[in-house]
C-alpha cells in the first residue's frame, strides 16, 4: 500500500502538469511544485526525497499523456 502522503504528491504532480494540455508551458508546473514543496519542507525539518520522486512521477505521467495527445493530433 502506498502512503496517502505519497499518493497526494503523485496526484498533485499529475494534475498540475496536465494543465499543459491547455497551455503547453504549464507542463512544468508539477516539476516546479515538487521542488518548491520540498524546499519549503526542508526549512520545516520535513524534507523527504521520496515526496519529490512521487510528485515527479505524477508530472511524468502527465507529460507522457501530453506527448500521446500531441502525436495523435499530428498523426
Amino acid at each position: 500500500m502506498i502512503a496517502k502522503d505519497k499518493q497526494q504528491h503523485f496526484i498533485a504532480g499529475l494534475l498540475l502538469s496536465l494543465l499543459g494540455l491547455a497551455y503547453l508551458p504549464l507542463i512544468s508546473l508539477g516539476f516546479i511544485y515538487g521542488i518548491g514543496k520540498e524546499i519549503s519542507d526542508y526549512f520545516k525539518g520535513k524534507f523527504d526525497v521520496m515526496d519529490i520522486l512521487y510528485t515527479f512521477t505524477g508530472a511524468g505521467v502527465a507529460l507522457a499523456i501530453l506527448i500521446i495527445v500531441e502525436l495523435t493530433r499530428l498523426g
